[in-house]
């Protein structure tokens, strides 16, 4: 039976097969130099040192060549040293075409980078610049040899200062290109690699300049249309305060038209409330907010509010405040509880935590109202959407508690949660960073 080895056999076979006939050449060696001078121990310390020298030349040959790096392959000696070369040759051609694949997926990833129209720029671990793509050097005027100087050195906005100080990778930061400039950009840095950060930073003038154009528009046609509505429901009041004196017939429309304009008149002045918050800035004011006592307030007018048809228990679990913005957190407690009470029949309950837990401080409002299918959760935050139209009409809301909710919140970076299971009951989690955290002791020390 024929059988058939492999080439790498047949090489490994034949290097041995070399060295066995090196190791013979050189006992014959010594038996003849020993059959001639009968000094059997001197000749057979000859061949000895002969193929000692010989592995000891390869060995010092081999390091060397490791040593310089060597990628070009030498010729390989025989026996298994020709063994050991040949692997290393064959190790330093993988490495080669290992390094040439790196080079060619490296330099596609920077073309690649390079097409992007958004600024990129690589920085290490201390927010120094490793690289930037072309897209950071029109609009940024950076350049390739700015490698190694720190961010934050080139890129001198306080806004741009503040975020790379707070270290609060989650958000991002929009700013002016330079205090004369009208493009205004959105920067946010995003953690790669190993302790690597690509800072992304985005031309958003277009989007920006239309969101102002929006908000102007809002909070004008809000303020145009108030003093007229005011006139309007003042003439209203003055005529129901009179309704014998008219037919009967107008009672009727009269109530009906003295609703309408007192909820036209809610609208407007949530319109003008969210465009008061987005006017003010991301800045957080540092105003200390008394919680626990804000709730015990908010416990009576949700009593009142209620009217006897709801139990409410109200848990403050933590002494602790806030950092913020007080009348805007009043707002945010207020919408809560009052859409808590709005949704939920009589004889329902409601429950509002003030607690504080490992990662924040917590404000709950749980009830057992008509609930929100799933499907209408992710929408709850945006301007006049309503899950059931004339349910929510009917019980006087905007359409836009929500909305100013959302927005007050993210200015405090806070998360609002939403839980809910139809005809079982929500759950609207609010979750302010420990950092916002303070009690009275921290604003009596700090007066001090």
């Amino acid at each position: 039976m024929i059988s058939i080895k492999p080439v790498s056999s047949l090489e490994k076979s034949s290097r041995i097969f070399e060295e066995l006939i090196g190791v013979g050449a050189l006992l014959s060696i010594a038996l003849i130099l020993g059959g001639i001078t009968a000094l059997w121990g001197l000749a057979f310390f000859v061949a000895f040192s002969l193929y000692l020298g010989r592995n000891l030349f390869y060995f010092l040959h081999f390091l060397n060549l490791v040593r310089s790096r060597a990628l070009e392959p030498s010729k390989a000696p025989f026996g298994v040293w020709g063994d050991i070369y040949d692997a290393y040759f064959e190790k330093v051609f993988q490495d080669k075409r290992k390094l040439k694949r790196l080079r060619l997926e490296t330099e596609q990833v920077y073309n690649a980078m390079n097409l992007l129209p958004d600024a990129h720029i690589s920085l290490n671990e201390k927010l120094q610049i490793e690289w930037v793509n072309n897209s950071a050097e029109s609009l940024l005027g950076l350049r390739q040899n700015d490698a190694g100087h720190r961010i934050g050195n080139l890129l001198r906005q306080r806004e741009v200062t503040h975020y790379l100080e707070e270290k609060n990778f989650d958000k991002s930061v929009e700013f002016y290109l330079s205090a004369e400039s009208t493009r205004r950009l959105s920067a946010k840095i995003v953690p790669y690699f190993d302790k690597h950060y690509l800072l992304i930073i985005r031309d958003i003038t277009d989007a920006h300049n239309l969101a102002q154009i929006r908000r102007d528009f809002v909070a004008n046609a809000s303020h145009e249309l108030r003093t007229p509505l005011t006139v309007l429901n003042g003439y209203l009041e003055l005529m129901l305060d009179s309704v014998e004196s008219l037919p009967p017939v107008w009672s009727g429309p009269l109530t009906q038209m003295h609703q309408q304009s007192l909820r036209m008149q809610n609208i407007i002045n949530d319109l003008l409330t969210l465009s008061n918050i987005e006017a003010e800035g991301t800045e957080l004011e540092q105003d200390f907010v008394d919680v626990p006592i804000m709730l015990r307030k908010l416990e009576v007018e949700a009593n009142q509010l209620s009217n006897g048809h709801h139990q409410l228990h109200f848990h403050i679990e933590s002494k602790d405040g806030l950092v913020g913005k007080t009348e805007a957190l009043r707002s945010v407690f207020i919408n809560l509880v009052s859409n808590a009470i709005r949704y939920t029949p009589e004889q329902g309950e409601i429950w509002v935590r003030w607690y504080q837990t490992p990662q924040s401080m917590v404000f709950e409002v749980k009830d057992t109202g008509i609930g929100i299918a799933r499907e209408h959760i992710p929408r709850l935050t945006e301007r006049f959407y309503r899950v059931d139209t004339a349910r929510s009409r009917s019980s006087g809301g905007t359409g836009l508690g929500l909305a100013i909710v959302k927005h007050i919140l993210e200015r405090h970076q806070a998360k609002l949660s939403v839980y809910s299971r139809l005809q079982v009951g929500s759950t609207f989690r609010v979750e302010f960073p420990l950092y916002l955290k303070k009690s009275v002791t921290d604003l009596d020390s700090s007066l001090s």
